[in-house]
Formats: structure tokens, sequence, C-alpha cells
């Protein structure tokens, strides 16, 4: 829709894209080669990897990349204070991308009976980023996969003013999601994960 990336790419570069101005370089990082392969597909630059606090993770760095086109459709630095999302008719492949790098599916602990009696474990699913982008994703997953609009939730002493996240601890809602975004391409490593939790919702004795 914008350029020539489709909207899973613009997923991913909202995402990890990071703008460094004095060496007009676009630089995209993460622990999966398979993002950076994505965007790269139009560039062919050399991605390499770097370990950073005892954590091996890729680097891709696009040069004389026209960093204006993207701030035209809301796009802002990882770090800025205030960052945006593009307006598109249709989500889900941003959605899918966005939840493949900051998306989390764990398992939160619960109890059957008052007095925390029958303790147990249940699926949950987290989605984090800048509040502004999670005020936003929240009302279009729940227009767009049919949940319920969620309280966007702060990161406790480590709240920075800017992180937030959305909690969904519904399974069904859980699995509407993911039964919305999924779709071609995606990330093979991810999705075995979810397909693999997914069958086990709940977890009694651990």
């Amino acid at each position: 829709m914008y350029m020539f990336f489709n909207n899973y790419e613009l997923g991913i570069l909202f995402s990890i894209g990071s703008w460094l101005e004095n060496d007009n370089v676009l630089v995209l990082r993460h622990k999966n080669k398979y993002f950076l392969e994505q965007i790269n597909k139009y560039y062919s630059y050399n991605i390499y990897k770097q370990c950073v606090k005892d954590k091996n993770q890729y680097v891709l760095k696009i040069y004389n990349f026209n960093i204006q086109n993207l701030y035209k459709i809301g796009w802002n630095n990882r770090n800025s204070n205030i960052r945006d999302i593009p307006q598109l008719d249709c989500y889900k492949d941003f959605l899918r991308a966005y939840l493949e790098l900051h998306g989390c599916l764990d398992y939160s602990v619960r109890y059957r009976y008052r007095g925390k009696r029958d303790k147990y474990k249940a699926l949950r699913l987290r989605v984090y980023g800048n509040y502004n982008i999670i005020y936003k994703l929240n009302y279009i997953i729940s227009c767009e996969c049919s949940v319920k609009v969620k309280t966007v939730q702060g990161l406790g002493s480590s709240d920075n003013g800017k992180t937030s996240y959305l909690a969904y601890c519904d399974f069904v809602e859980i699995k509407n999601i993911y039964n919305y975004v999924f779709d071609y391409p995606y990330c093979e490593e991810y999705w075995d994960d979810v397909e693999g939790k997914m069958s086990k919702p709940v977890l009694f004795g651990e």
C-alpha cells in the first residue's frame, strides 16, 4: 500500500526499525534473522550477528533509506515518547508481524476456588509496545478479532511512562486473535510455539 512494502512488512518496520539520522541509515535488530530477511529481500545488504549483554542478535543496516516515506504514514523512532501506526484498511497482516515481534504467549497462575485453593496455570497473551500504539491496537484487535476492549496496563515499577501492554486471558479470545491474524508469510518459530501452547491451554500441578 505504501512504497513497495506490504502490511506485514510495515508491521516489522514499525516494530523494530530504528533511524540513525547522523548516518542516514535504517537499522533493524532482532534475535530471529527471519524478520530482517523479510525487509532485506528488497535491498540485499549484509545481515550480521552481534552479541549484546550476552545475547546474540542479528543486525541489518539499510543505507540511503528514504525515511520520509515512513514518516508520512506515522512512523516514529523506537525511542520516541509518542509512537503511531499506519492507517490501513485491514490490520490482519500488520497485527501478525506485530504479535510475532511484541506478543508473548505464556501461562499465568489462576485459582479455581476462593481462598486460593486448587492452583493451576492457564494461557495468557500479552501484547507490548508504546502506550499510543497499544491504545490504538486495543480497539483494532477488539474490532477485527471480535474480542473485548481491554484495560491498557503499565509495567509496574519499571514503567517508563511510554511502554504498556494488553493482556488477554480468555482462551476463546486468544484463539480468536490467532485464528484471525494467521496467514502467509509468518515466522515459523513463533507459530510452532503458539501451536504447542494452544494444544495445552491449561496446566495442572505445575
